[in-house]
């Protein structure tokens, strides 16, 4: 028999956001997306939830922590939940999570990625940017585990643009933020493997959905890439750096130049936007053989080695100059 509840005491939103460990935004995602609880309304228009609600929630955010899809036990009862949750006990201590490598691509979710300074665990992001032409440049020159495609629109176009990327990434794994999306373009999407989430998405949420994309994908082979038999002298260690500056954070350090004394923030932006150039050309061109492949990869990376040398030294200066970069 289930065991009763007291469904006589209210709770507000934030009292069950401490109560379950679970923030004010999943709450409501979780209620507006999968129906997980319905909130009653009080006269003032705030959220009230029972005792029910409270546990209910506070199983999903066990399973989920444990790589659960909360699509597939938001519409379970109570009972069947508490089956779920003692069912983990049978299974061993989970390892601690590894580092999921992740490339961002658009207009907004790459710059506040970056400037997050700590609690980007277990997610490293490799590569963040708003270009597409130099977001294909840099992936094509590294493998990371999950791909993160931030569009408007969620259609035919985009999820072809998303799977090219999961090509030349090597990644089995994407996920679409998106703001708007006809059903049957999101079921195609799901359909297809991929995480699809709706904007606005908190970074809780985000973390978690590509932290899970990435527990349950597989690796894939880079079909686009030569296969690098070249001597090893044509290698260069490491991952392709992430920018720290945008083309509009460049332009504008380039333009503050003019309005300072010292003009090295104007030369040291315009080498920063010559390398990102050549980093693009090296990429596209046409190779011969794969020797002659090697080398240009080559070039790509000592190139953005080298860019992001001058992007900590425009840094520096910005930051000596008070130009608030």
């Amino acid at each position: 028999m289930s065991e009763k509840t007291d469904d006589s005491r209210l709770y507000g939103i934030g009292a069950v956001a401490r109560l379950t460990g679970l923030t004010d935004h999943t709450i409501r995602v979780w209620e507006r997306r999968y129906a997980a609880v319905v909130a009653a309304r009080a006269p003032n228009g705030r959220r009230q939830y029972t005792e029910a609600d409270v546990q209910k929630l506070g199983l999903l955010k066990v399973l989920t922590d444990h790589g659960v899809s909360i699509s597939r036990v938001a519409a379970d009862s109570i009972d069947d939940l508490r089956q779920r949750v003692d069912s983990l006990a049978d299974l061993a201590t989970p390892a601690a999570a590894a580092t999921v490598n992740v490339a961002v691509l658009g207009d907004f979710l790459p710059r506040q990625l970056l400037e997050r300074k700590s609690g980007t665990s277990p997610l490293e992001i490799c590569i963040a940017d708003s270009s597409r032409e130099r977001f294909a440049a840099d992936l094509r020159q590294q493998t990371v585990d999950v791909v993160v495609l931030e569009r408007p629109v969620l259609d035919a176009e985009t999820l072809a643009e998303l799977q090219r990327h999961l090509s030349d990434s090597g990644s089995a794994q994407g996920v679409i933020v998106y703001s708007f999306g006809r059903t049957r373009d999101v079921e195609a999407a799901v359909k297809e493997g991929m995480v699809a989430l709706r904007a606005p998405v908190g970074f809780d949420e985000l973390r978690d959905a590509v932290a899970r994309s990435a527990q349950t994908g597989s690796r894939v082979a880079r079909e686009s890439r030569p296969r690098d038999d070249t001597p090893i002298a044509w290698d260069f260690a490491g991952p392709v750096a992430a920018r720290r500056f945008s083309p509009q954070q460049l332009a504008n350090l380039a333009s503050a130049g003019n309005d300072i004394e010292c003009e090295c923030p104007k030369h040291l932006a315009q080498l920063v936007s010559d390398l990102s150039a050549f980093e693009i050309y090296s990429d596209r061109c046409a190779n011969r053989d794969d020797e002659d492949a090697a080398l240009h990869r080559y070039l790509h990376r000592t190139t953005a080695a080298a860019r992001a040398l001058v992007e900590t030294a425009l840094k520096k200066v910005a930051d000596a100059e008070g130009l608030g970069y």
